[in-house]
């Protein structure tokens, strides 16, 4: 399980829960269910309307799961016979049950790859059965209800997070429920009447803050059981409604859905595909706040799609422990999604999507901040695979929270209108020059293959397998040279090099000199 909540160093809840704007500071499920538009803000919305919206979500939820997960094995209370002309596991309809069963068995074998190396160092939680259940089955029905995106690689990360700060809700409303057990209204079924009345009264002395706690995890609340805020049982459910939001980004400017598609999102006017815009955004910004690294990264042929594509598709996952990526999630989410930038009728187009909402400018914020928290080992670089090594390889143990300070003010420059509606330039570095080529015409990127920045990373590397047959040739070169002295050894009547059996302290030597260099030829041939 996760590490446990710190227990409270005394019986005041105000120590657990301290106030913030955005209030229930420790509870951070419900701010991002809020943030992400799930529930409504807190405290314009009364408990009653939290709760309601609560339990209608997760209705939805159980809803979809009925409707989607399909087993041949146990049909459904009140449905006919199946048609065994169809419904048999021999069957080519793509429209039967079996061809459903079997397309979700292949599509669920895929995410278990992924799930199987999910954050090792909280393995005890994410790599628990339960655990391991919950996130393939919120995947499989995502996946299944929007066919038109499918399961993509690294959809499961931004998937864990939310279910991991759900489930730390649940344990800090557990030491709640501890420090106040009494005004839990589901323990009062065991109590005389008279005491009753006593309980009830006591709920007026808590501070308002550890008041509407108990209130909104009331089992005999609005709604029941189904409307109790945070619930282990109810924990699927919340996270993907979570997973849902964060996808589709509730109609705002973000939706971490399309970073997955080679698709221009709806209403783009450059017609690239979402995650190649935000990365020519990025460039943009890099170029406003640091010309000589903008310039650097540019001559070294450094596209920032190579690294772009996996900063961005997983929210920076891959860069930073939980911990701290829950803090620069915390900062994500609480910036506003929605369009947030208004033009005058002259003005012009709007390129840059992803800075027209406090959100996405954060994020592109974000990711400059970290490369200017590079910039003296970038400029050291001489060469392309040298720098992105340095990018795709963020260093640990750094300060957080300098870096979101960072980006809180690349934030703001970002949503310059200057900045949103500067021409995007698309990088594109040609083989046989070192120069590069900036397209504004877009038509290349629109007629670019799905996986184009993938392939184009994976040719980088390319010098790399250069390297590796060098040294397969050095060590072919090696071994011809050892050969070359035991032809020397043998026309001396040395029968068997190998048995040390040499004449004299230096041929001694040279047998187990020549030993070594055949171990090393070999490692070399290996590599």
């Amino acid at each position: 399980m996760p590490p446990s909540v710190a227990e409270p160093e005394s019986s005041s809840t105000a120590q657990i829960f301290r106030s913030t704007s955005s209030g229930f500071p420790n509870l951070r499920g419900v701010r991002w269910r809020t943030n992400l538009g799930i529930l409504p803000s807190y405290p314009s919305s009364s408990i009653d309307e939290l709760r309601r919206v609560t339990a209608d979500s997760r209705r939805r939820y159980a809803n979809l799961r009925r409707c989607l997960l399909v087993s041949p094995h146990f049909p459904k209370a009140g449905d006919r016979s199946p048609d065994l002309v169809m419904d048999n596991p021999l069957s080519q309809n793509p429209d039967s049950m079996w061809s459903r069963f079997f397309r979700n068995a292949e599509l669920e074998r895929t995410v278990n790859q992924d799930l199987s190396r999910l954050y090792p160092e909280h393995e005890s939680y994410f790599q628990s059965p339960a655990c391991q259940a919950i996130l393939r089955r919120i995947i499989l029905l995502w996946c299944l209800r929007h066919p038109e995106y499918g399961y993509k690689h690294g959809m499961h990360e931004l998937l864990a997070p939310l279910l991991y700060i759900l489930h730390i809700d649940v344990q800090c409303l557990a030491q709640v429920r501890k420090l106040h057990e009494d005004h839990f209204s589901d323990k009062f079924d065991s109590l005389p009447f008279p005491n009753v009345d006593t309980k009830v009264a006591g709920l007026d002395e808590l501070d308002s803050e550890t008041n509407d706690i108990v209130l909104l995890n009331d089992a005999y609340g609005a709604e029941g059981e189904l409307g109790v805020i945070s619930s282990e049982r109810f924990i699927e459910h919340d996270a993907y409604c979570m997973f849902n939001a964060l996808m589709n980004g509730s109609q705002g400017v973000v939706a971490m859905a399309n970073y997955y598609s080679p698709s221009p999102a709806l209403g783009s006017v450059t017609g690239l595909p979402p995650v190649v815009e935000a990365s020519s955004a990025l460039y943009h910004l890099l170029s406003k706040v640091d010309s000589s690294l903008h310039s650097h990264l540019v001559e070294l042929g450094v596209e920032p799609q190579y690294f772009a594509l996996r900063w961005l598709r997983v929210l920076f996952g891959r860069e930073f422990s939980l911990e701290d990526l829950l803090i620069i999630w915390d900062e994500i989410f609480i910036s506003p999604n929605g369009f947030s930038i208004s033009f005058g009728e002259n003005d012009r187009l709007i390129n840059f999507t992803v800075l027209t909402s406090p959100r996405g400018a954060f994020i592109v914020g974000m990711v400059v901040s970290m490369i200017l928290h590079l910039r003296p080992v970038l400029l050291a670089t001489e060469n392309a695979t040298s720098c992105l090594q340095r990018l795709l390889n963020f260093p640990e143990n750094i300060n957080v929270e300098n870096l979101i300070e960072k980006a809180k003010s690349l934030q703001a420059l970002a949503m310059d209108p200057s900045i949103t509606s500067a021409s995007p330039t698309v990088w594109f570095f040609e083989k046989s020059k070192p120069s590069y080529v900036r397209d504004h015409s877009m038509s290349s990127v629109k007629s670019l293959p799905d996986t184009y920045w993938e392939e184009k990373w994976r040719s980088l590397h390319n010098a790399e397998g250069v390297k590796k047959n060098t040294l397969r040739s050095l060590a072919q070169s090696i071994l011809e040279n050892i050969q070359v002295i035991e032809s020397v050894f043998q026309q001396e009547s040395l029968e068997n090099l190998s048995n040390n059996s040499l004449g004299g302290k230096g041929q001694v030597m040279a047998a187990a000199a020549l030993k070594k260099l055949r171990k090393i030829s070999n490692i070399l041939s290996e590599m």
